[in-house]
């Protein structure tokens, strides 16, 4: 697995910035004067719509041009995305900073590529977990640090000194990755952006979102990525103003509340994912996540203690720490390795809508139907994800492309 070691710092370091613009993101808008719709989708929903479509973009063009070149390109993009954030004065220029954040938000796909490149079948979910952790502990970090950075001198919650703090950051792991990482898709294993007709690169498929519905195993993997991550989205995305309006959690305190859950997450990611592939299977893994965190949302919506909070938190950050590395590890063994950027790029595509469906109906539900509404709601998206997984049938590491022989 060499060269993630780097890749982890590089994503540590990436996500710690995006983290730290979280905790003040929904709160400058409402102070903005944005709607209930706005006030929920403008962080997360807005970021999410631009990176749907640019992801899949991007994953094509690793798998043409190396996974490096994009990672470099993308990140310079979120560095200016930052500065203009930081700057953005009126909701206007603060969601089309948002909506340029979510372009050049090409190196999630590229991350995943580059760990699937450098580890075999039988160690690619561990792999991935490793991968996963570095986003779990830049969020575990980032959070703590936007909650106190964003609120300004008069109390009131500011974008400022997160945003400058976030350029930064990714200008250090832009230098990192052009200084340390290397390259991990070989020349011969890179597919032309427009091969001939009938050649090899073609054979194995046309666009990714083409070669995804051409694989009913493939479909069934996105179309549960997509629910769960409905679910997962509406909670995140009206937390700060259901933390604030039942305990009257502040900016800090919430920001110590999204480490806790990074740390959780941490813990599935890299303690428990791998003895549990092991001993059970990626898929077994998957459902095992899904319904922690169909368990998690209903002890949200049943929260009354502000102890209850944290238990609430801890179990369904384990929850999002196991099913993201799992189901990826599925995705990856479903996919031709000279395809395999794209087809991440169009896996995290479908987690991304889920990122915009959620935020645009968790925020008309939560003010109009009350607290526990939305978390009712992803509740039930996520049991029907783990029906999917169920009734998928992923075929098993040994028969994925480039394994082995046995």
């Amino acid at each position: 697995m060499k060269g993630l070691g780097i890749l982890w710092l590089v994503v540590f370091i990436s996500l710690m910035g995006f983290g730290i613009t979280t905790i003040p993101f929904p709160l400058v808008t409402e102070q903005m004067g944005a709607s209930d719709f706005w006030k929920t989708f403008g962080g997360p929903g807005v970021f999410s719509v631009f990176q749907l479509i640019a992801t899949p973009i991007w994953g094509r063009y690793s798998d043409s041009l190396g996974r490096k070149p994009i990672l470099l390109f993308s990140l310079a993009g979120s560095v200016l995305a930052y500065i203009w954030l930081a700057y953005a004065n009126d909701l206007v220029s603060l969601l089309v900073a948002r909506a340029f954040g979510g372009i050049m938000s090409g190196n999630l796909a590229a991350a995943y590529a580059y760990a699937a490149d450098v580890t075999d079948v039988k160690n690619r979910a561990k792999g991935l977990g490793i991968i996963g952790s570095a986003f779990g502990v830049g969020f575990a970090l980032g959070p703590p640090l936007g909650g106190f950075l964003g609120t300004d001198a008069a109390g009131a919650a500011s974008l400022h000194w997160p945003a400058l703090a976030s350029a930064a950051l990714s200008l250090l792991a832009l230098l990192a990755t052009w200084l340390l990482l290397k390259e991990s898709l070989a020349p011969e294993n890179r597919k032309p952006l427009r091969a001939a007709p009938g050649s090899a690169a073609t054979a194995s498929g046309g666009s990714p979102f083409a070669q995804v519905t051409a694989n009913a195993v493939l479909m069934g993997l996105m179309i549960a990525a997509l629910v769960v991550a409905i679910g997962g989205a509406s909670m995140q995305s009206i937390y700060q103003f259901w933390s604030r309006d039942l305990f009257q959690f502040s900016l800090r305190e919430v920001g110590f509340q999204f480490m806790w859950f990074a740390i959780c997450s941490i813990l599935g990611q890299v303690i428990l994912i791998g003895p549990l592939v092991r001993r059970f299977g990626e898929k077994t893994v998957a459902l095992i996540a899904t319904a922690c965190a169909a368990v998690g949302l209903l002890m949200f919506a049943a929260a009354m203690q502000p102890w209850f909070v944290w238990l609430t938190i801890a179990v369904f950050g384990v929850a999002n720490g196991l099913f993201l590395p799992s189901v990826s590890s599925l995705v990856s063994f479903e996919a031709d390795p000279r395809n395999r950027g794209a087809i991440m790029g169009a896996f995290n595509s479908a987690s991304s809508a889920g990122r915009i469906v959620g935020p645009a109906v968790s925020g008309p539900l939560y003010f109009s139907l009350g607290h526990a509404a939305p978390y009712l709601f992803a509740a039930l998206l996520t049991v029907l994800g783990g029906v999917l997984l169920l009734r998928a049938k992923p075929r098993p590491a040994a028969a994925a492309p480039g394994a082995p022989p046995a």
